[in-house]
């Protein structure tokens, strides 16, 4: 059974792309404040396509990229993510979202992979922002 604080999460059953994007009104966040981004994840078992293979993650104000790295749901030797979390699910740091404060304007983040080869089984929780 998945436990989780949401009603509903999605599971990637079996594609040949992974594109997820979130976004937040920068008024919503503490002014002043440095906030990081994560990917809370579940790997089904019967997961497959995502061992090695980098992910695209991205962290935009307005037209402007304020961080840009590359990502692995899994690697070699059964590490996922970032690790796992009290919870039972695993998390992934997407990027660092600035705050200075009193500009009005929109955080967006975005995760994705378009090299063409299959890959399911990930069941997404979504993505959490909070203080660094």
């Amino acid at each position: 059974m998945l436990t989780n604080r949401f009603p509903k999460v999605a599971e990637l059953l079996s594609v040949c792309w992974f594109d997820i994007h979130g976004r937040i009104k920068t008024r919503m966040l503490s002014a002043k404040t440095h906030y990081k981004a994560y990917l809370v994840f579940k790997l089904g078992r019967e997961s497959y396509g995502f061992t090695d293979e980098p992910i695209e993650a991205t962290v935009r104000h307005g037209n402007t990229e304020v961080s840009k790295q590359t990502v692995y749901v899994q690697r070699q030797g059964g590490i996922i993510g970032g690790g796992a979390r009290a919870d039972d699910w695993f998390e992934l740091e997407l990027g660092e979202l600035p705050n200075k404060g009193g500009e009005d304007g929109e955080l967006k983040i975005r995760i994705f992979r378009f090299d063409g080869s299959w890959m399911g089984g990930v069941i997404i929780q979504g993505i959490e922002i909070r203080p660094n």
